[in-house]
């Protein structure tokens, strides 16, 4: 019997269809998010609005070890089919599977504990305790269900079908909306509605995950006899350190949220939850590129293309700074703007200078983003975990200490994050990946400083036009943004990419859109 060929990516070809589906995606999620936030305040109130953040946030320490166990996984994976070895990934596979299915079940009372004691811990002013027990066991429990799931949204990636990951996406954010306005508008507006929404969408997805993973990977198929102790132990040699530098990572990016909660009352809390969630958003949009460039960093590695890896790494960093920086400029330089307009008053634009504060490191964490799947494709995951851990540790520090010694109230935490972020992720990070490829140690961080330079002077340009013609209206706003963003482009194009940078572009660009996108332009 002959073995099946390699697995053939497509990295090109699947490119610019799994960039479009991630655009479907961002807006979808963007437009539910953005019309979500404003209808939970008008239905639930402030107050019980800033648990479902708090209860989402609280998810990713529960649903730790198994994301770990599934970043590793996704290596193991992707190499097993990409080298023909079906029986060593249907081995992967089938571990993976089962493996996590047992630590879910072990996190089941955990989880019913976090639950429990969420009304004890946090500022939840007059909710009824038992609300906010089902919210948080419920949307607890649904991430569970996600993260198992998961286990087949593997198997999607090591094809490189990210439009199918992309719709399993969609089809829980659109699920969630769907049953939240049924459940509003038949009965009273909950806390316990969102949490059954959550847990339902949830079962959903998995369906739809499940099914798509039989049609793109029929070879693997579920059996409890593939379980292998031994690869499990392989996987969970990565998966553990991976487990410290995301331990590391929660405590840096998302600890933020129940410090303001803990030390500054419910209400400062809800307020800081709004302001992250533009933080979430542009890392989220960085996110929706740098996964698809993923799976070629591991094909890169399984084929021993050093070279090859080191020259797409760079030109995803670049990509990356130069697709972000007016994104994040715009969002700095009008967020008194865009939070009078998103919540539908001007009571929120204070918040403004705290949105510069979380927002422009973005600008540094995109970038990192394109190349930190390098470590985990070497499989060189504990220096960067030590690291991560602490600034972690750093940062929580940090956030309790700033505050109140320089009286700087949630500036302080918001300076805490930015300040230990920009030492991780723009500093010993990219150092790193430096090292374990064998180039010189500044490579990447002038990568990082180029990127950091497109933004200041986008900001700075726009700065001095915003002088002579200031935003002073909702359609002067809408005008100066496309102008800038017009003038940035025409400026990229002209003298920031080159001419192979840009022949490397066409092909990742969707075909509707190219046709319409002149040579001399692009």
């Amino acid at each position: 019997m002959t073995n099946p060929a390699p697995l053939d990516i497509k990295f090109t070809q699947r490119f610019s269809k799994n960039v479009t589906s991630n655009i479907v995606y961002f807006v979808i999620n963007i437009i539910i998010g953005l019309k979500l936030v404003p209808y939970f305040v008008d239905t639930l109130g402030l107050a019980a609005y800033g648990l479902i953040p708090l209860a989402t946030s609280i998810t990713s320490y529960v649903t730790l070890i198994i994301d770990s166990l599934n970043t590793s996984i996704s290596r193991y994976l992707t190499i097993d089919l990409q080298r023909s070895d079906i029986a060593r990934a249907n081995q992967t596979f089938n571990t993976a599977l089962f493996g996590t299915l047992a630590i879910v079940l072990i996190l089941i009372p955990i989880v019913l504990l976090v639950a429990w004691l969420a009304p004890e811990f946090f500022d939840t002013g007059d909710i009824p305790s038992g609300d906010v027990f089902i919210l948080f066991s419920l949307i607890l429990g649904s991430v569970l269900i996600r993260a198992w799931s998961s286990n087949f949204m593997v198997t999607l990636f090591a094809h490189n079908r990210l439009d199918y990951r992309n719709l399993v996406n969609i089809v829980n954010l659109v699920t969630q909306l769907i049953l939240i306005i049924i459940f509003f508008t038949i009965f009273l507006p909950s806390l316990v509605y969102v949490g059954i929404s959550y847990f339902i969408a949830a079962l959903v997805s998995l369906f739809v995950a499940y099914n798509f993973s039989r049609k793109v990977c029929p070879d693997l198929q579920i059996s409890i006899s593939s379980y292998s102790q031994a690869r499990f132990r392989e996987i969970r040699g990565i998966a553990f350190w991976v487990v410290i530098g995301a331990i590391g990572f929660m405590l840096n990016a998302n600890i933020a949220l129940t410090i303001v909660n803990r030390l500054f009352g419910n209400v400062a809390g809800s307020e800081y939850s709004l302001v992250i969630q533009w933080s979430i958003l542009l890392n989220g949009i960085s996110g929706l590129v740098t996964n698809a460039m993923t799976p070629m960093i591991y094909n890169y590695y399984s084929k021993r293309d050093t070279a090859g890896l080191i020259k797409f790494a760079l030109f995803a960093m670049k990509c990356m700074s130069l697709f972000m920086t007016p994104i994040i400029g715009l969002v700095c330089l009008f967020s008194p703007q865009l939070l009078t307009l998103w919540m539908g008053s001007d009571e929120y634009a204070h918040l403004a200078p705290l949105m510069w504060i979380v927002v422009s490191p973005v600008i540094v964490t995109v970038q990192v983003s394109a190349i930190s799947s390098i470590d985990v494709g070497y499989g060189r995951v504990k220096v960067p975990a030590f690291y991560s851990l602490f600034a972690g540790i750093l940062n929580v520090y940090l956030s309790c200490t700033l505050p109140f010694i320089f009286g700087l109230g949630v500036y302080g935490v918001a300076i805490s994050g930015a300040i230990t972020k920009i030492l991780h992720t723009g500093i010993s990070a990219p150092l790193y990946v430096a090292y374990v490829v064998h180039v010189p140690l500044s490579t990447f961080i002038k990568e990082i400083v180029r990127g950091i330079s497109y933004l200041s002077g986008f900001i700075m340009a726009a700065t001095l036009i915003l002088v002579v013609f200031p935003a002073s209206t909702i359609f002067m706003t809408i005008i100066i943004g496309l102008v800038l963003l017009i003038g940035y482009t025409v400026l990229v194009l002209k003298y920031i990419l080159y001419e192979d940078e840009k022949e490397k572009l066409r092909p990742c660009i969707p075909e509707i859109l190219i046709r319409h996108i002149p040579t001399w332009v692009l």
